[in-house]
C-alpha cells in the first residue's frame, strides 16, 4: 500500500513539473482529468484558505488645488491645462481651449488690496507668473458644443503680467492700479523636476484660474 501511494506521488509531482516548465514552442492546456482528484482526498485533507479582498485606494492625479483670500472673502480657482507627477511615478497630461468659472459670482477686491494665495500640497512652487485678463472680450463658450459653458477664453493681450512674491507653497500679491470691472487672473505655475517623473522632458506645471471683481 505504501509503495503505491509513492508512486502516485511520484506521478503527480511529474505532472506538476511539466504544466509549470517553460516551453519554446505553442503552450497547450493540461485536461482537467489528468489530475486525479480522488488522491488528493484520500492522501490529505485541504486546508481552507483565506480570501483577502483589497480595494485599491482613490488615485488623484493633478496638481494641487489653489485658493485665494481676500478681505472680501476666498475662492479656489479653476484647474486648467497641466502636467503633474505623483509621488508613485504615475504622471498625466491635460489641455483645455478654455476654462470655466471658477465661482458662480466673481471675488471682490479693491485696488492696492493685498491677495495671499495658498496651495493645497506643501509642494513649494519653482515659479509663479500671474497675468490679468479683462472679462470683456476674453468671455465666450468654452467649446463648440453648443450646451458649452461659458468662460475664459483667451482672446486679448493682459492687461498686465506679475511675479507675485513667493513664501513657500504660499504667495502674495497687490491688486493693480486697474479700472473698474471683472477679470480673469491667470496663474501659471511650475514645480521643481520629480525624481520619478516618466517624461523628464516636462517639468510639472499647471495654469489656474480666479475671477475677481476690481474697484478703486
Amino acid at each position: 500500500m505504501r509503495l503505491r501511494r509513492l508512486l502516485i506521488g511520484l506521478t503527480l509531482v511529474s505532472f506538476v513539473a511539466i504544466a509549470c516548465r517553460p516551453s519554446g514552442g505553442t503552450p497547450t492546456s493540461t485536461p482537467a482529468s489528468i489530475v486525479p482528484t480522488q488522491v488528493a482526498t484520500e492522501e490529505a485533507t485541504p486546508v481552507p484558505t483565506a480570501v483577502v479582498t483589497v480595494t485599491p485606494g482613490r488615485i488623484v492625479l493633478k496638481p494641487p488645488d489653489l485658493r485665494v483670500r481676500a478681505a472680501n472673502g476666498e475662492q479656489t480657482a479653476t484647474l486648467g491645462p497641466f502636467f503633474w507627477v505623483l509621488d508613485s511615478g504615475f504622471a498625466g497630461e491635460t489641455t483645455a481651449p478654455g476654462l470655466v468659472l471658477p465661482s458662480e459670482q466673481p471675488l471682490a477686491v479693491k485696488v492696492g488690496e493685498e491677495l495671499h494665495f495658498t496651495f493645497g500640497e506643501d509642494r513649494p512652487p519653482q515659479s509663479v507668473k500671474l497675468a490679468v485678463y479683462p472679462q470683456e472680450g476674453n468671455y465666450d463658450k468654452i467649446a463648440p458644443d453648443p450646451d458649452a459653458p461659458k468662460g475664459f477664453v483667451l482672446k486679448t493681450d493682459p492687461a498686465l503680467t506679475a511675479e507675485p512674491t513667493q513664501h513657500g507653497a504660499a504667495f502674495d500679491w497687490t491688486v493693480p492700479d486697474l479700472a473698474s470691472g471683472a477679470y480673469f487672473v491667470q496663474v501659471e505655475v511650475e514645480w521643481p523636476q520629480h525624481p520619478k517623473n516618466p517624461r523628464p522632458d516636462k517639468t510639472p506645471r499647471a495654469v489656474y484660474l480666479f475671477w475677481v471683481q476690481i474697484t478703486s
